[in-house]
């Protein structure tokens, strides 16, 4: 047979499949002709084809060398350097290649791919239109092209690419998903819902489309549904990560601080080393009254050994000029520099700090900034805008800053960056505000307290930080600006007593409910407002009214309120309550706050726990400290006594909002007073050692 046949043939056996025959025949040819440039070629193909890449590069080049202009083989030797992970090679070959066919689609899709891979997303959607522009119907390319337009921000450009894969092929699931992302990206999740569905009907086991779906109904406060959608993700892919943990995060919202821990731990198993299970999981801790203070310190202590061990390697010495008498440099780290609960407690202080001793840094982690950022931005301070940016990097800014103190604000809570407090990038860290409990991190040496929330030797024990103890709060509150006035006692109008709580859920644990209950039931006919973002929900309503359905409280006495969109709305249905209710043992603090600032007292019942105490702290320092319970009963008998005195309640109404404009809880220069006093010294500690 001659070489012409024998090519024919194997052209015959790599298109069917059959690649050992189609490699045989070549090796045939080679040993007669071992410069055949066209078999070597071939050769090369059918070793990439079946993923060799070390065989399919030695053949590819000894082609060339003998035909330089083929154009198809240097593309294929790009195709597999670039397997290869030789990407200055593979880009070289593409580039060729153009310079050989200047109308060679393929060319120019690998060259937009490495561009793409490489995050120069200019380039690639360059590279994308020219493939488009040579070849239509390379199909592929039109999800690829929204892919870059995508990830550059232009989401409509992005979605018109997306239509044109979904117009040539209808029956691919993948354009409507795409498109479902993009609107996700834009904020339009109701469109987007619609858009995973339809790739859900051209295929039910997609993982990733009930992924998404669940994260659109995330943001449309679709608890119940959102729920089921990763359970069906679940049901796919019993190893998803992403679908445990987000199982976790819904019912948590929900108040099932149990199924929560559940799904959490199912995700540690799965990935040990995954931090953001690990991380939900103590938040979570927190909710739950069957965990002690120890159990909780032993498992962020366990936390700390696992993520922060490795990274002592990176922690390198702190050059900071050892002196007291220069201004000392702070360092405020926080993903809630925005309209958040911490933002009411850090704006005070970093307002009212002294210009002349301190020098104030703020390392913002915000990536959608609104205007309580843009006001915080507008203090007297050093503004370092860290979203998106490595630890690493984060790093080198904050030593270039030469801060001497550096102090977190999150602790777990959601987008924290513990890790990068782990590498020590400050000769003092300090915890603060965001967090109840230690950080387990040896890394982090004080965390800020007062003598309520952590009376002298009663829980030393279970932080790995030194406690700093203010002489009044550990927490100064700057009210909102949109507050509304405060309303008369509303029983005057309703004709009964309405109990309320406006904390997250989570908070509201089943001995909460038991003691609320009790309330209830002692002052007949009386009523409960509960709000809270998941009361959007039906699902959630449903839940939470039956809760107490069990308890025998007819649902009709239950009142609940879900996303309100002003700030103004939110504290205007504090004049619908009459008495605040703390929930345990995860106390409120910004709800609180708010509730006193409405004129509206609380009644707290403290633990042994700092996240228990905070409304012993908040309430005493205001000066109600007789709404401070010590046991069960005294919480509900103080609640009674408190709804049955009508005189006293609009007594309290009438004067609470001066007690708390007059009290330490407001009065920001005492508390920035001995805030400074405690860095200062904590900074000469530093310095004499």
């Amino acid at each position: 047979m001659n070489s012409a046949k024998t090519i024919q043939l194997v052209l015959k056996h790599y298109y069917s499949g059959n690649l050992k025959e189609a490699e045989n025949l070549c090796k045939n040819i080679i040993v007669k002709q071992p410069n055949n440039p066209e078999v070597l070629f071939f050769l090369g193909i059918i070793y990439a084809q079946s993923g060799n890449n070390d065989s399919a590069i030695h053949y590819l080049k000894r082609s060339l060398e003998f035909n330089a202009i083929n154009a198809d083989a240097l593309l294929a030797l790009g195709v597999a350097y670039q397997q290869k992970g030789m990407i200055d090679d593979a880009f070289h070959c593409f580039n060729k290649t153009i310079e050989l066919n200047p109308k060679n689609p393929e060319a120019y899709y690998y060259l937009a791919l490495f561009f793409h891979n490489s995050h120069q997303l200019d380039e690639a959607v360059s590279y994308y239109r020219k493939v488009l522009e040579l070849n239509p119907c390379l199909f592929d390319t039109y999800n690829r092209l929204g892919n870059a337009l995508q990830e550059n921000k232009q989401f409509n450009e992005a979605i018109s690419y997306y239509q044109k894969a979904v117009q040539n092929n209808p029956a691919d699931p993948t354009g409507y998903i795409n498109i479902g992302i993009a609107l996700h990206n834009k904020g339009e999740f109701d469109k987007a819902d619609s858009q995973f569905q339809k790739a859900l009907s051209l295929n039910p086991n997609l993982e990733i489309a009930y992924n998404y779906r669940g994260l659109s109904l995330i943001y449309q406060c679709r608890i119940g549904e959102a729920i089921k959608s990763f359970e069906a993700s679940l049901r796919i892919n019993p190893y998803s990560v992403t679908a445990l943990v987000k199982l976790g995060h819904l019912f948590e919202e929900q108040g099932k601080v149990h199924e929560a821990e559940t799904y959490y731990r199912r995700a540690m198993q799965i990935q040990p080393n995954y931090i953001i299970p690990y991380e939900a999981l103590l938040m979570n801790m927190q909710y739950n009254p069957h965990n002690n203070a120890q159990t909780i310190f032993n498992e962020h202590v366990k936390y700390a050994k696992q993520f922060q061990k490795p990274l002592q390697t990176a922690v390198t010495p702190h050059n900071n000029y050892r002196t007291i008498k220069r201004p000392i440099r702070i360092g405020y780290v926080s993903p809630d520099f925005r309209r958040h609960s911490v933002a009411y407690f850090i704006e005070p202080a970093i307002a009212a700090h002294s210009r002349e001793r301190f020098e104030v840094f703020c390392y913002s982690d915000v990536l959608d900034q609104d205007d309580v950022t843009k006001r915080l931005q507008g203090y007297t301070c050093q503004w370092r805008n860290i979203a998106g940016i490595s630890d690493e990097k984060t790093i080198d800014l904050i030593q270039n800053d030469g801060i001497d103190i550096l102090v977190d604000l999150a602790g777990y809570s959601a987008n924290n960056r513990m890790l990068l407090f782990a590498r020590k990038p400050a000769p003092v860290q300090v915890s603060w505000i965001g967090y109840p409990s230690t950080t387990g991190l040896t890394n982090i040496d004080y965390k800020i307290v007062d003598c309520y929330t952590d009376p002298p030797g009663m829980s030393e024990q279970f932080y790995t930080e030194k406690l700093i103890r203010l002489p009044d709060c550990f927490l100064c509150y700057l009210p909102d600006r949109e507050s509304p006035e405060v309303g008369p006692i509303p029983v005057l109008t309703s004709g009964h007593i309405t109990f309320g709580s406006f904390n997250n859920f989570p908070k509201v644990s089943s001995k909460t409910i038991e003691l609320w209950t009790k309330i209830l039931k002692s002052i007949p006919g009386s009523h409960l407002v509960l709000k809270s973002s998941c009361f959007t929900d039906r699902s959630t309503h449903e839940y939470a009214t039956s809760l107490f359905a069990q308890q025998g409280i007819d649902a009709g006495r239950i009142d609940l309120f879900g996303w309100q969109t002003s700030t103004r709305g939110h504290l205007g249905i504090y004049n619908r309550i009459d008495i605040g209710l703390d929930p345990f043992p995860y106390n409120g603090t910004t709800t609180t706050c708010e509730a006193l600032w409405m004129g509206v007292p609380v009644i707290t019942l403290s633990g042994n726990t700092h996240a228990s105490r905070v409304g012993m702290s908040l309430l005493s320092n205001v000066g109600l400290p007789e709404l401070v319970a010590g046991t069960p009963d005294e919480y509900v008998e103080i609640a009674v006594k408190l709804a049955e005195d009508l005189n006293r309640l609009q007594l309290i109404r009438k004067r609470l909002r001066d007690m708390m404009s007059k009290s330490v809880l407001t009065d920001s220069k005492r508390f920035i007073s001995s805030l400074e006093a405690s860095y200062r010294k904590i900074w000469k500690d530093w310095c004499d050692n």
